[in-house]
Parts: C-alpha cells; sequence; structure tokens
C-alpha cells in the first residue's frame, strides 16, 4: 500500500487532525464500532446511517485527488444538510472562524470581500479619476490609482477602458465636468463616484511634484454632491486613499449593469475585483425617471424603476466580469439596474 505523508506545513494536516476529533465525537472510534453487533435501537441506526454518509464522503476523497479537502467537510453532515460550527462561541474562536473561512475562499481562488467600517462585507465601488494638473498628471495617474486599489473599497476604472467608452458615446474626458455627462457615463460604466485631482488656489508645484499638496475632490457618480475634499501630497497618497474609501463605502450604493442577456443567463460589468462570488443574489430594477430639483433646477439623478426580478452569480470570468443564472423574472435589458440583494456565505 502507497504511504501518504503529510506535511505539517500545510493546511491540510490541520483539517486532517480536525477529522480526527470530528469522527472521535461522533462516535466513530474503535470503541463504538465494539458496540455494532448489539441491537441497533432508532438513535443508534441513525447514528450508523450517519457514520456510513461519512465514510461514503472519506471514500470520495481518497478516490478523487482533485477532491478538496476544505472547513467545509468538517462542517457538513451529508445525511441531514445541516452544519456543525468547528469552533466554540468565544471571541477567540469566533476570530479564527473568520480566519478560516478567508482561507477557504483563497483555496478556492476567489476573492476576499472588502469590509466597511463596521467590519461588514461590501463590494467595492468604481471610481474614475480626472487629473487636472497638466504634464504632472501623468504621475498621478499612475499612483493614485495604485494606493486605492491597496484599499479594501475601491476599483479604479482603467484609463484606455475610459477613453474607449467615451470615444464610444461621442465624448473626450473634457467632457467629463459637465454633470449631465458623468451621469450618463456611470450609469453605462456601472461607475460610483469621481475624483477630481488638482493644485488648490495659490498652491504651486514644484519640478516634480512631490512636496505641494493636492487637492482630491470625490464627486457622487449621480448625484452631484461632493462626498469629501481632501489634501494630500504624492508621498500622502497611501494614507489619504483608506480615507477616500471609506467614504465612498458610505456615501454611494453599490450596482452594476447588465451588458448582455442570453440564454436564461446574464452577463455584468463587475465580478472578481469589484468582489462578486458564486452564489451572490442581485435584484434587477428597471431604469427610473429623472429626479429634478424644482428650485435649483439641478439633476438629483435617477430614481429607482420596479423590480424586475433575481439573479445569482455563477461564474467569474475575466478581470471584473461574472455570469448569473435567472432565478426569478424576465425582460432583463441592458438599461437595467443590478443591486445587491444577498451575499453568499
Amino acid at each position: 500500500m502507497e504511504k501518504i505523508s503529510i506535511r505539517p506545513d500545510r493546511p491540510q494536516a490541520i483539517f486532517f487532525c480536525l477529522l480526527f476529533l470530528v469522527f472521535s465525537l461522533s462516535g466513530c472510534s474503535p470503541a463504538a464500532k465494539s458496540s455494532a453487533s448489539r441491537p441497533a435501537s432508532g438513535k443508534q441506526a441513525a447514528a450508523s446511517s450517519k457514520d456510513k454518509d461519512e465514510q461514503e464522503m472519506a471514500e470520495q476523497i481518497i478516490g478523487d485527488p482533485t477532491f478538496g479537502i476544505t472547513a467545509e467537510y468538517f462542517r457538513k453532515t451529508k445525511s441531514s444538510g445541516s452544519k456543525i460550527r468547528l469552533f466554540g462561541s468565544s471571541k477567540r474562536e469566533k476570530e479564527l472562524e473568520k480566519r478560516l473561512a478567508k482561507l477557504e475562499q483563497r483555496l478556492k481562488g476567489l476573492p476576499e470581500r472588502a469590509t466597511d467600517i463596521h467590519g461588514l462585507p461590501v463590494l467595492r465601488r468604481k471610481v474614475v479619476l480626472i487629473s487636472l494638473l497638466g504634464d504632472l498628471g501623468l504621475d498621478v495617474l499612475s499612483l493614485l490609482p495604485a494606493a486605492l486599489r491597496r484599499t479594501d473599497g475601491i476599483v479604479p476604472v482603467d484609463s484606455n477602458e475610459l477613453a474607449f467608452l467615451l470615444k464610444k458615446h461621442g465624448y473626450t474626458v473634457a467632457d467629463l465636468a459637465s454633470a449631465s455627462v458623468r451621469r450618463e457615463i456611470a450609469a453605462i460604466a456601472g461607475i460610483q463616484a469621481y475624483i477630481f485631482v488638482y493644485f488648490p488656489q495659490g498652491n504651486a508645484a514644484t519640478a516634480k511634484g512631490e512636496r505641494s499638496a493636492l487637492r482630491l475632490d470625490v464627486i457622487h457618480a449621480t448625484e452631484n454632491v461632493l462626498i469629501g475634499s481632501y489634501l494630500a501630497t504624492i508621498s500622502q497618497f497611501d494614507k489619504v486613499a483608506k480615507k477616500i474609501s471609506k467614504d465612498i463605502v458610505r456615501g454611494t450604493e453599490w450596482s452594476c449593469r447588465i451588458v448582455k442577456v442570453e440564454d436564461g443567463h446574464v452577463y455584468l460589468n463587475s465580478g472578481r475585483l469589484t468582489g462578486l462570488q458564486p452564489g451572490d443574489k442581485l435584484n434587477v430594477y428597471s431604469r427610473g425617471k429623472e429626479i429634478i430639483d424644482p428650485i435649483t433646477r439641478h439633476s438629483l439623478g435617477y430614481g429607482l424603476g420596479s423590480l424586475k426580478g433575481t439573479i445569482e452569480v455563477e461564474q467569474l470570468f475575466g478581470t471584473d466580469a461574472s455570469k448569473a443564472r435567472i432565478i426569478a423574472g424576465s425582460g432583463f435589458t441592458t438599461t437595467d439596474v443590478v443591486k445587491m440583494a444577498e451575499l453568499a456565505e
């Protein structure tokens, strides 16, 4: 028989140790087996059935080397579909449970959830950077997006993708100075905020701009509302990016757009980078009418139309796209608005 060796530094070793503990606690010990010759009561018959199910699961793992052994295996009770908790209810044990859940996600190749200021899971917001710095803007537009990507809540839209999108609709980057153009592009690309970067009045640039404080104004993508305004030098981008991320997550609601409907499935312009995962459920709404403030005559954005149905994410693909199956409703179009209904566990 081939000898199976397990390196102690691998996560699988922990799982096998836990497996032994689970089997021991559930009565799969040699002592429990010795009583198999006695007449089986109802409880004993149920336990025997459970033992058989667990044995089948173990044989499936042994017989299929591609079967991943994760904590889900230990939580699962095959016969009832219920789950058990690996750890207890203390603060330390709950933290271990969360850490193990994150490890499972990494082992599956899925993105980790971003979290808000309260530690609750959120989906990352897409933002567009607009530089008003002239030639210095080339440096800013390479360093600031990198700092934003290192935060939990932000996905900067690629400048080439933005330029292509604007050109397709007959616009240039300069046209984003218009609130109406920003709203239109935001609706098309699922953008939640715009970040304008410029020199504050009376603050002259140095040769490279490292010591000059820059002003960063964050504008809501559809409501033309100032979410936040910040002063920072290039060397402070990492610090200010964390503040910007928290404020954008707090001040905006996540949404995305359907890009294609085909054979009972819809394709979305959000996926891995955004933080979507298979099993996430999303609601699909028709696009409502534009709301105009009767006094200022300024647009307040578009209202939400009627609920058209619900979809469930099945597959992530590309850099930031996903495929979802339709589980309720019909008549979905590429003008519909998609919002979160329920995050998968």
